[in-house]
């Protein structure tokens, strides 16, 4: 096998790879674009009690709420610890308990504000709550601190859509979502390509 078939081969498999990646995102976005209830939407458990209750994912044998536990204790023994804020408010969107993830979300963004982490989970809950104004407020607080935040853009897209049915501004929404989802694939390949090529010399 000459030198001059295995580079060909490489860029081959390489081109493969990069297409199929290609074609995955397009096919998913198109397919979400469709499907918005993709988006931890679902029906806060009326009760943890009572028998044949079923804990929600990842709350199983009791770990789950031992966490919850934990956090709470950080956040009775220091109210202004964000990091426990945020760690029990994210553990009750695990739980999808909406309104009991928003009151330490909301105080983790008052005493440490443009945390994007802590206004999507935010958005998360304001949108599964059905409150989608808020949830769509959340999302373009987002994109101020972070213009190339895809999946604020992708889900104000949803909203704007679904709920707003405002499709004219959801296709913006949507379009710039993919445009820079590509500019993102784009940066990624030509970094991986220029590493391939340091490591070659």
């Amino acid at each position: 096998m000459t030198a001059k078939s295995v580079v060909f081969g490489r860029k081959a498999v390489i081109l493969a790879v990069v297409i199929s990646v290609a074609a995955m995102f397009v096919t998913s976005f198109m397919y979400r674009m469709d499907n918005p209830n993709l988006f931890v939407k679902g029906q806060q458990p009326s009760s943890m009690s009572g028998e044949g209750a079923t804990p929600p994912p990842g709350m199983g044998q009791g770990g789950g709420m031992a966490r919850v536990k934990e956090f709470m204790a950080r956040v009775e023994e220091n109210p202004n610890d964000v990091k426990a804020l945020v760690n029990l408010g994210n553990s009750f969107l695990m739980m999808r308990a909406w309104d009991r993830a928003l009151e330490p979300l909301e105080k983790a963004n008052e005493l440490k504000p443009g945390n994007t982490d802590v206004l999507k989970a935010i958005g998360i809950a304001y949108f599964n709550k059905e409150d989608f104004t808020k949830a769509s407020a959340f999302y373009e607080q987002i994109l101020k601190i972070d213009p190339a935040d895809t999946l604020a853009m992708f889900n104000l897209g949803v909203i704007y859509k679904h709920y707003f049915k405002k499709p004219v501004e959801a296709r913006k929404y949507f379009e710039k979502s993919a445009e820079t989802g590509k500019e993102m694939m784009q940066k990624c390949e030509s970094w991986r390509l220029k590493n391939l090529r340091s490591k070659r010399f």
